[in-house]
This record gives C-alpha cells, sequence and structure tokens, in this order.
C-alpha cells in the first residue's frame, strides 16, 4: 500500500525536489566570495536560468542595433587618380637610375602631403565647398590623414585615393590635390634647375678666365725659354718628374672652383639679406606681424622668377618659329608653342597669387636670424677654404724654389702648361654640365598624369558589413550584459557547492526534477519516464536515509521543512519526505501542514479540507481527532484547516507544543510543512518545537541573500537548523553526479 501510495504520490507532485549523497555535501566545494567566479559554468548558468527572454531579447536587440546602422549609413565613393612614373625620360643625358624605387615614391608621397600642397589645396574653392574639408577643425591634417597614396606595378604606378559620401566631391577633391602637386613639383624642378645653371655659368665664367690667364702665361714663359735656352734639373725625356706637384696642384685647382661657387652663393645671400632688411626698414616693418607682399617682393621671388623664366624661354622659342619662314601659323609645332606661351601665362598669374599669400602668411622676411646664421655659416666655410688653399699655394712655392737655380724658366713654363691643361679639363667639364642641364630642361616630367579621377558610380561598400557585425555583436551581447547584472544582484542558487559555500548550511539532500507521466504509446518515452521517476525516487530516499542515519540526527522524531520564500519547493519536498520514511522504516508518519495561510498538503494527496490543525488550535477537543488516517495506514496527515484569525495567536496558546510531545510518543516521525520564514514569522514557532529544521531551496530561482537571512532568523529563535535541501536538479545532471545503479526499484 504504502509504495502504491508512495507512486502515486510522485505522479501528482507537482514542485520538483532536490536530494543529496547522504552527507554533507563536502565533495563539491567553492570559493567564499561576495561575487560570483565569472567562468564557463556562471555563464551556462546564467543563460540556462534566463533562456526564455535572452533569446528574444537577443534578436530584437540585433534587430534594433541592425537597423540602426543602415539608418545612419552613408553609402561612401572612393576615386583615384593614377600617375605613371618613369625616371627614364631623358632626352640625352641619363641621371641616375632610370628604374623607379619605393624611395623615390616615398619622397613623392612627402611632397603631395606635405603643407606646401595641402595648404595650397585647401585654400582653392573645389576643395573648400567639400563638406568634410570645411568642418574639419585642421583641413590639412584631415586630408593629410584621409588622403591614401599606394604604389603598383613595381613602383610604376601610383594611385592617389579619397573617400567622401559625395562621388563628385571625391573626384574634385583628388584632382585639384594632384593638380597642386604636379605644379609643386614643376616649381621645384625648375629651380633646381635654375640654381644648378646659374652656378655653372659662374663657374664657367672663373674657368674662362682662368685658361685666358694661363694661355698668356705659357705664352711669355716660352719667349723667355727661347731666349735663355737653359733648362736645369731635365730628366731623360727632356721633361722635369713634377707628379708630386701635379696632385697638389689638381687639388688646389679644385678648390679654388668650389670656392669661387661659394662665394657667389654667400654674396647671393648677403645681397638678398640686405635687400629685405632695406625694405623693413623702408616701410616700418614689424617682423613680429605678417608682411604686406608687394609686387616687386613677388618679382624676387625665386618661384615667380622661375616661372617667368620658362615663360621668356617659351616666348623666344615662339618668335624663333615666327621667324622662320617654313613654319606657319598652322603648323603644329607653332600651334603648341603657343599654347606653351597661354599655359604658362595662367601659370604665372595663378603661381603670384599663391605665393602672394604663400608669404604673407609664413612671413618669408620674418627669418632674419636664420639667414644671418646661414650668411655666418658661409662666411666660416669659406675662409676655412681660403686658409685651405693658402697652404697649398705655399706647398707649391716651397716646392718651385726647390726645383729651381739660377735659371728655371723651362720648369715654369712646364708648370704654365700644366695649369693650361687643367683648366682647359675644368672648362670642358663645366661647358658639358651647361649643355646637359639645357639639353634637359625639357625632357618629359618622370612624374605624369596617367589617368584622371572621375566621379564613381559604385560606394566601396553597399552595405556596411563590418558596421552590422559589430552592432549585431553588441545587441547579442547586451541582452547577456543585462542578465550578468541581475544574476549578480540576485545571487540565485546554481548547486549545491555553492549552496553551502555561500550560507553555512550543509546541504543534506538533492532531489532531481520529478518526471512528468506521458500515456504511454510511445514505448522509448515510456522507458526514459521510467528512469527518470527511478532516480527522482532514488533522490528522495537518499534524503530519507541522511536524516535517519546521520549521526547527529540520530534522537530526532520532528523535522520541521521550511523555506525562505513561498514556491521553493517545501512543501514537495514535505510530501515526499513523508512517503519515502514510511517506506524504508516501515513505522507510522505523521504529516502537519503548519502552511495556515496557504494550505496546499491536501491538494497534493487529494483529500478534503477538514477543520485541521486550526480546529484543534481553536478549540479543547483532542488532536487526534483531526488526522486523516485514510490515505495509507503508515502515512497520517493533518490539514491546515481554516484560518479566519491571527496564526500567532492560536500558536501562543501552547496547544501545538502539546501536541508535537504526545506525536512524538506515537509515530516514528512527525514532518511538518511550515510557512515560509521571511514573509510569515509564525514559522519560527513551528520551528522550535522541532528537534530538526530543513530549509529548502530551488535551484535557479531561490536566492543567496535570502536563504542567509531565514539561515539567521531561525538561529536568533534558537531552532536547530541541519541543514538544506536543493530542489529541481536535472534528471541528466543527478545522474551524472551520482550515477544510475539500478534497474528496477524493489
Amino acid at each position: 500500500m504504502a509504495e502504491q501510495n508512495g507512486g502515486k504520490l510522485a505522479r501528482v507532485g507537482s514542485v520538483s525536489v532536490i536530494g543529496n549523497t547522504g552527507g554533507a555535501s563536502g565533495a563539491r566545494r567553492a570559493n567564499v566570495s561576495s561575487l560570483p567566479t565569472l567562468d564557463g559554468a556562471f555563464f551556462w548558468g546564467l543563460f540556462r536560468k534566463n533562456w526564455a527572454w535572452l533569446i528574444p531579447a537577443m534578436f530584437l536587440c540585433i534587430a534594433v542595433a541592425s537597423a540602426g546602422v543602415l539608418a545612419f549609413f552613408r553609402p561612401s565613393y572612393q576615386a583615384r587618380f593614377r600617375l605613371e612614373v618613369d625616371p627614364s625620360t631623358f632626352v640625352v643625358f641619363k641621371d641616375g637610375s632610370v628604374r623607379p624605387s619605393s624611395e623615390f615614391v616615398d619622397l613623392q608621397k612627402a611632397i603631395l602631403l606635405g603643407n606646401s600642397v595641402l595648404e595650397k589645396a585647401v585654400a582653392d574653392r573645389v576643395i573648400a565647398s567639400v563638406p568634410a574639408v570645411s568642418q574639419a577643425k585642421d583641413p590639412v591634417a584631415f586630408l593629410r590623414e584621409e588622403v591614401r597614396v599606394t604604389s603598383t606595378a613595381g613602383y610604376r604606378l601610383m594611385d592617389v585615393r579619397f573617400e567622401d559620401p559625395d562621388p563628385t566631391s571625391a573626384a574634385n577633391v583628388v584632382n585639384t590635390l594632384v593638380d597642386e602637386y604636379l605644379r609643386t613639383r614643376r616649381a621645384m624642378d625648375e629651380i633646381r634647375t635654375s640654381t644648378q645653371e646659374r652656378n655653372v655659368l659662374a663657374a664657367l665664367s672663373k674657368a674662362e678666365a682662368e685658361v685666358e690667364a694661363a694661355k698668356a702665361r705659357v705664352r711669355d714663359l716660352s719667349v723667355q725659354a727661347v731666349k735663355t735656352d737653359t733648362l736645369v734639373g731635365e730628366s731623360e725625356s727632356g721633361r722635369i718628374d713634377t707628379s708630386y706637384l701635379d696632385g697638389i696642384r689638381m687639388q688646389r685647382m679644385e678648390l679654388t672652383s668650389e670656392l669661387a661657387i661659394l662665394e657667389l652663393n654667400l654674396a647671393e645671400v648677403e645681397a638678398a639679406y640686405k635687400r629685405d632688411q632695406q625694405t623693413k626698414s623702408d616701410a616700418g616693418v614689424d617682423e613680429s606681424k605678417p608682411l604686406e607682399i608687394t609686387e616687386d617682393i613677388l618679382d624676387r621671388d625665386v618661384v615667380v622668377s622661375a616661372v617667368v623664366q620658362q615663360l621668356e624661354n617659351a616666348k623666344t622659342a615662339l618668335r624663333d618659329l615666327e621667324t622662320a619662314t617654313n613654319v606657319g601659323v598652322k603648323n603644329p609645332i607653332y600651334i603648341q608653342a603657343s599654347r606653351r606661351v597661354e599655359m604658362l601665362e595662367k601659370e604665372l598669374v595663378r603661381t603670384r597669387e599663391n605665393r602672394k599669400v604663400e608669404l604673407a602668411t609664413r612671413g618669408v622676411m620674418a627669418s632674419a636670424d636664420a639667414r644671418r646664421d646661414r650668411i655666418n655659416a658661409l662666411r666660416d666655410k669659406v675662409s676655412q677654404m681660403k686658409t685651405k688653399r693658402d697652404v697649398l699655394e705655399n706647398q707649391v712655392k716651397e716646392y718651385l724654389t726647390s726645383l729651381k737655380q739660377s735659371s728655371a724658366t723651362s720648369v715654369d713654363l712646364q708648370f704654365a702648361e700644366a695649369d693650361l691643361q687643367e683648366w682647359n679639363t675644368i672648362r670642358a667639364t663645366v661647358h658639358n654640365r651647361r649643355i646637359q642641364l639645357q639639353t634637359e630642361r625639357d625632357a618629359m616630367d618622370s612624374v605624369r598624369e596617367l589617368e584622371r579621377a572621375i566621379a564613381p558610380r559604385l560606394p566601396v561598400e553597399e552595405l556596411p558589413y563590418k558596421q552590422l557585425a559589430l552592432g549585431a555583436m553588441a545587441g547579442a551581447a547586451l541582452p547577456f550584459l543585462i542578465g550578468l547584472l541581475l544574476e549578480i544582484r540576485s545571487r540565485r542558487v546554481d548547486d549545491a557547492g555553492q549552496l553551502e559555500a555561500r550560507t553555512r548550511l550543509s546541504v543534506l539532500g538533492e532531489i532531481s526534477t520529478i518526471p512528468v507521466a506521458t500515456n504511454g504509446k510511445l514505448s522509448k518515452r515510456k522507458r526514459s519516464h521510467a528512469r527518470e521517476l527511478r532516480l527522482f525516487e532514488e533522490s528522495v530516499d537518499s534524503l530519507s536515509t541522511t536524516l535517519i542515519l546521520r549521526e547527529d540526527l540520530k534522537g530526532a522524531r520532528v523535522f520541521t521543512i521550511t523555506s525562505a520564500l513561498s514556491g521553493e519547493g517545501k512543501t514537495s519536498v514535505s510530501c515526499q519526505l513523508v512517503v519515502s520514511m514510511a517506506r524504508a522504516t516501515g513505522k507510522k508518519v505523521l504529516l502537519i501542514d503548519g502552511d495556515l495561510r496557504a494550505p496546499d498538503v491536501h491538494h497534493v494527496f487529494g483529500r478534503q479540507m477538514t477543520p485541521g490543525l486550526v480546529g484543534y488550535l481553536s478549540g479543547d477537543g483532542d488532536w487526534r481527532d483531526y488526522v486523516d488516517r485514510e490515505w495509507n495506514e503508515s502515512i497520517h496527515i493533518l490539514s491546515a484547516g481554516y484560518l479566519k484569525g491571527s496564526p500567532h495567536r492560536l500558536m501562543s496558546s501552547g496547544r501545538y507544543e502539546r501536541m508535537i510531545a504526545e506525536a512524538r510518543e506515537e509515530y516514528g516521525f512527525v514532518v511538518v510543512d511550515t510557512p515560509p520564514v521571511l514573509p510569515a514569522s509564525e514559522a519560527l514557532l513551528f520551528a522550535t518545537a522541532a528537534d530538526a529544521v530543513l530549509i529548502c531551496a530551488l535551484r535557479d530561482k531561490s536566492r543567496i541573500e535570502q536563504m542567509i537571512q531565514a539561515f539567521s532568523r531561525m538561529e536568533s529563535a534558537g531552532a536547530k537548523v541541519a541543514g538544506s535541501v536543493l530542489s529541481g536538479v536535472p534528471v541528466k545532471e543527478y545522474a551524472s553526479y551520482y550515477g544510475d545503479y539500478y534497474e528496477s526499484k524493489a
């Protein structure tokens, strides 16, 4: 009968309960901490407890984040300007490597993204009208950051790219920027070439003057040699060995040439410095303020002068074509020359305007200290070179003195001829350099326009896949973050180890989830249900065995089952425990429903409500008259009854303690199902009359703080708390903990 009704009880029990290994569960321990350990088990528990709202919330947040990304997404268009890099565009004279290199491309990139180019570019109306540029705090820094310069095809191609939401603006920015870069590059080449030509002309004039002087000296010494016809110290060949002297004189010649060019540069710098100082003095210019750039200053500017020189050369070439009888105005050569003049005239106007703004903002005449330092450095270098030249002159004189005797006209003649030969060689070298510069002046530029940028038709990406992915990840993480914060705040019970570690309550039993009955057509499901029912009954039996055999509970006959809050499995534990105790011991067990506010025991056993405990506590009758003995001969039930007043008033009469004392003598065990401790304080009155108190917790629902509060109240009231019972352990997890040893129940 007990077995039959026990099976009936297992099927009608609606709240899952949890059993234990048979003792204070010290097998699984956790570190005591105010915060949970954020490991894989914690996050799996978080998902297990909250998946019902986490998954919909994740999809909702992902949808909202994706919609937000798409709402704010603006397609970006990338324009590309392609340049051809070809250093082998010389006319006749090869100067350096003819293969493009990474160093050359890096240099061009530095020029293109330099301040001189970018400042002119942002001043252009086309670029200044682009919203991204105009709204930037520093337009120059913005362009330097956003413009991309890459090389391909073995450094033979340079691509300049810029992205903007407006395809036309992207193309305009790239075209304007590269045009300014090409103009700046041509101006730099022109300045460099002009400087080289000026230095070469100075060196050529010096060399021609020295050649003429050497010729005159040779003529004079030749006349004297004929008159005297005396040679002292001649070698067998008739010439004096002057190899040592030739080396010294060659050093002196090179030093003299270099000194002439350096003195010319020093004179130019000093003259420019004096002109600037005079201009400032005449105009009363304050060096701390920007200068007003006059037309005279622009005329003297090296960049403007270079463009003017180009224009004059082009006009001269055009005039030569006009005077030629075989070239008409419709000739392609004449048309090209005419267009070049027009282009250079426009370039001159634009260059003067740009240089006027640049010189005014930068204050080119305000760098007096830097220019004085340069003049002093040049003077020091000239002085050092003159000293070195004087030393070489003294060495030559001393050596000549050692060679000469009473008459050494032939020696002087021999050295004069050597001087003439040396200066002829120097003049020829300088002249060749002049021809080279003049020939290569009109050579094709080594960086040329290949493909201008056009407004792109397609954006860089039609959909912001990266932003969508990031938004999806953020949307998926947000519900987890909310769940994490809620979990940390609530600290719900995950397992027995956590419950023991944080509440000081030993877990006397873990009870697996009560199985759901089946209608029985599917044999596989029937077998699974039978296995789940077997494990459930085993978990309850394990709890009752612990209470019966545990050393510190051997004399305990009255057990009170309570919980911190309602809905944590105390009624199910009470009902299932009495069945297991009666079945295991064969003794009679009394189950008392002490939850007077919300009784439920009679529903679990399918019995009618009787006056029960409330009827006994309210009157003078015997409590035995209110006990239901019909459900099972070993299990007697005292229902709660109908509460009409305060439970505290009923419990204060002393009748309950007298009933428990009498029931202790008549029954093997008494199990009392009490109300939860925190909302109903009368649970403390039931607990103080018991031999042992069990506090029930429901996995994934009960909270650690509430369990601690319930335990503290029990201890303060003097109740003997034996430990806790954890309900709701999944069947698979319970089987993995303790194994499944039984094929059938006896």
